[in-house]
């Protein structure tokens, strides 16, 4: 796990563009402390850098930005391949011969051998630059659900590339105008959408994308991985019976959770009270065990919201050492500053992995293992009971423009006055159909709101540019079932535009590398087939496969999610309470630390 970046002078313009990788190095430090690396093409034109956590071949021989030996291509890679071995093996039998154990070769030869269709092959989560100097051009590429991020300017005969937004807001020749489209989405949905970012020179390469430039500066982009398509033209599996679905579920878990044990380094599975992270440690086999342990964060919750007795008593279960770690409140404060500052683009989330990633490290461990994604492939969000509720109740209220007019002119000034929750002034203009339902649900801010907090002019042109209402319906075209429907939204809209993007820059600040065994494109290509199989597929169905290994309770303990005290945080910064619910308060104070952190 590295942080990577690069420079493509394609217009040969007189530029030295060596000075700004080393730049970007220093500023992207925190994804990879234990080395760093330059180079630069002998034609000046492209140079790459790397800075390098190791985690897989320790030796300089897995030293980047990585050389072939024929020196007719060079890799910059940031992510893990999870089945470079496998890779590997097959690439030995063509009699091709490796320098390294990592994995970071093996993508290199296999691009030498099967060409750019080789991405099809990878199994793991990456953002790479290839510089194929027998062809001439810059070949960037993306993981499947955009786990790992890439982030790209295209400006005035030069394009640059990074893996933060930050490290390319240094360069002098990016401008930092504001994207209307990037201000509109932060307040819908509390982050930024894909491709947007806050500035309007950077934008983010596409999710199982490959992205080719040649010397002229044209570009190509082969999409070879579609989440939709995935999910459309899934067939259903051909199972017998429910003991024959569970065999099926139990060993594609097992199987994703074991294939992301790969390392040379420790591992530690963070281990809540929830049902995704306490499958995850059932499902690593005895021989993975040696090699990992479990992490829980207290924050000395009572009752149902505490975390710790159900982790310990899991982790007892199944034999893993266990560690239960707190932050005092100097040192809680110290990190929020710290968050704040290290924040790569404004989100109201992702203080909770920064906090568990800054205990990761502080416990001497470079990998962490969430068990992010289990709630959009087995229903656990509200979002799957509520949208078909809201649905079902509208079917017999009339669709009329007076009980809208009503909504917005009478009960929402009524609700907001009150102090209450205004979502509820939205229901019938929003939750007829299920995309805009959806947005009910998950937006932070509905339009009429947005509308009063930013200018007219960025909030006219950033709706027009993001068409977020189309763009939902086109998403859902195809489906015919609700449930797959809410599913894919919740993945495009919220997984990975937020969750995983967030989790990756806060766990990066740390030093610490983060782990997805449900956000695995070898395991949704499983899952996907079964749920068209059993439509009924949810958190229930995981816990059955792992009787005996997991706390009988968690059969019965209602879902609370990995929380962080916003209130007491707010005191902190002393926000006065604005809101019913504090993540709006939350989510402006975190824009507004964002905009003083970055001043240009």
């Amino acid at each position: 796990m590295c942080g990577i970046n690069g420079v493509f002078n394609y217009f040969n313009k007189s530029k030295n563009i060596r000075s700004i990788v080393e730049k970007i190095n220093k500023i992207q430090f925190s994804r990879g402390p234990d080395d760093n690396g330059i180079w630069q093409s002998n034609c000046h034109k492209i140079c790459f850098g790397h800075t390098r956590l190791s985690i897989i071949d320790l030796t300089k021989n897995a030293q980047q930005p990585f050389i072939s030996k024929d020196k007719k291509y060079t890799i910059t890679f940031n992510g893990e391949i999870y089945n470079y071995k496998e890779l590997k093996n097959e690439l030995i039998k063509k009699n091709i011969e490796f320098r390294s154990k990592s994995d970071t070769e093996v993508i290199l030869e296999a691009y030498k051998f099967w060409g750019i269709e080789f991405v099809k092959k990878l199994r793991g989560m990456y953002a790479f630059a290839i510089w194929d100097d027998i062809n001439n051009k810059l070949i960037l590429a993306k993981d499947p659900f955009g786990i790992k991020p890439l982030y790209y300017s295209n400006k005035d005969g030069i394009y640059y590339f990074a893996s933060q937004v930050k490290s390319l807001l240094s360069i002098n020749e990016i401008g930092s105008s504001y994207s209307n489209a990037g201000i509109v989405s932060f307040y819908l949905w509390g982050n930024l959408q894909d491709p947007f970012t806050l500035y309007k020179d950077i934008k983010s390469i596409s999710p199982g994308s490959c992205v080719s430039i040649d010397i002229n500066g044209n570009q190509k982009i082969y999409k070879f991985a579609d989440i939709k398509d995935t999910m459309l033209n899934s067939n259903s599996l051909k199972l017998k019976n429910d003991n024959e679905k569970k065999e099926y579920l139990s060993d594609a878990i097992n199987e994703t959770v074991n294939a992301h044990q790969v390392s040379d380094v420790p591992i530690t599975v963070l281990l809540s009270s929830g049902v995704d992270s306490n499958v995850i440690l059932s499902a690593i086999n005895d021989n993975n065990k040696k090699n990992c342990s479990a992490l829980t964060l207290d924050f000395n919750y009572k009752g149902n919201e505490d975390e710790v007795y159900l982790a310990k008593k899991s982790s007892l279960i199944n034999k893993i050492n266990h560690d239960i770690l707190e932050i005092s409140d100097d040192e809680f404060y110290t990190l929020i500053e710290d968050f704040f500052l290290k924040m790569d683009m404004p989100t109201n989330d992702g203080f909770n992995n920064f906090l568990v990633s800054y205990l990761a490290r502080k416990n001497n461990s470079k990998i962490i293992i969430s068990g992010i994604g289990g709630d959009e492939l087995f229903s656990g969000y509200p979002s799957f009971n509520i949208i078909p509720k809201i649905r079902n109740i509208l079917k017999f209220i009339p669709n009329n423009k007076l009980l809208k007019l009503f909504n917005r002119n009478i009960l929402y000034p009524f609700l907001k006055k009150g102090g209450f929750t205004t979502k509820y002034s939205g229901i019938f203009e929003y939750g007829r159909e299920i995309n805009s339902s959806f947005f009910l649900v998950r937006s932070l801010f509905l339009p009429n709101e947005v509308k009063e907090i930013i200018s007219d002019d960025v909030f006219r042109l950033g709706v027009e540019e993001l068409d977020l209402f189309n763009n939902c319906k086109k998403d859902i075209e195809g489906f015919s079932d609700e449930k797959l429907s809410i599913m894919y939204l919740e993945i495009k809209y919220y997984l990975c535009s937020k969750l995983l993007r967030d989790s990756d820059w806060a766990s990066m600040a740390n030093s610490v590398e983060l782990r997805t065994p449900f956000v695995d494109w070898t395991f949704f290509n499983k899952i996907i087939p079964l749920l068209k199989t059993n439509k009924n597929l949810n958190k229930y169905n995981m816990l059955d496969c792992f009787k005996g290994k997991i706390p009988n309770e968690l059969y019965n303990r209602k879902k609370t999610g990995f929380t962080i005290p916003h209130q007491k945080y707010l005191k902190y910064f002393s926000v006065k309470k604005k809101f019913s619910n504090p993540i709006r308060d939350w989510s402006l104070l975190s824009y507004k630390k964002y905009i003083e952190n970055n001043l240009i």
